[in-house]
């Protein structure tokens, strides 16, 4: 899926931060409870008579579980999107994986010459507690977008290390040595 060249290392990956996965898993849990706390309210609170023929605990039983096998498969596809969403800092570019679907995924790549800009933005009073933030590098290249990664972990941790990348890259060409065929002179 990613290709590295032969001299090239992952420095860092950069997923987004457990606490959206968690407050997904959260809500489809309390989506897997709320028939039996709908059923316990309309069994004690509401005074409806409902007769059903055959089996009303089975036809119950058939429902809920087509229920939480809907709740099983969001959480399926919400795990895949979060463990195959990322990107791969190493240390001569940017890569980055974005799971789009289940069978659709992208992968894109950035050199860290081509970066202009990286800004951060942490939204709200979870976000700042549990250091979850947006994270957008800014391309120099007229015609690729901006690289964005949402709700990712330790933001300021993640771009401090993708400038420092930026700056090691940057001092590597700025130390060329070009030499002039007619006088054999040096110049740097």
């Amino acid at each position: 899926m990613v290709h590295l060249d032969p001299d090239e290392n992952i420095v860092l990956e950069v997923r987004k931060h457990w606490f959206v996965f968690f407050s997904h898993g959260f809500f489809l849990a309390m989506a897997a409870v709320a028939p039996f706390v709908a059923y316990n309210i309309v069994k004690n609170y509401i005074s409806i008579n409902i007769s059903m023929s055959g089996n009303p605990t089975g036809i119950l039983l058939f429902f809920y579980s087509i229920w939480l096998l809907g709740l099983w498969m969001s959480f399926f596809v919400q795990w895949t999107n979060y463990y195959l969403d990322v990107w791969y800092v190493t240390e001569k570019r940017i890569i980055d994986v974005e799971q789009k679907r289940l069978f659709h995924r992208s992968v894109s790549s950035l050199r860290f010459d081509k970066i202009q800009d990286i800004s951060i933005e942490v939204k709200g009073l979870i976000d700042t507690f549990f250091d979850i933030g947006n994270i957008k590098v800014q391309t120099a290249a007229e015609n690729s977008a901006d690289f964005v990664m949402l709700h990712a972990g330790s933001p300021d941790r993640v771009r401090n290390l993708i400038f420092k990348q930026h700056n090691i890259e940057s001092e590597k060409i700025a130390s060329v040595t070009i030499v002039n065929k007619k006088d054999g002179a040096n110049r740097e």
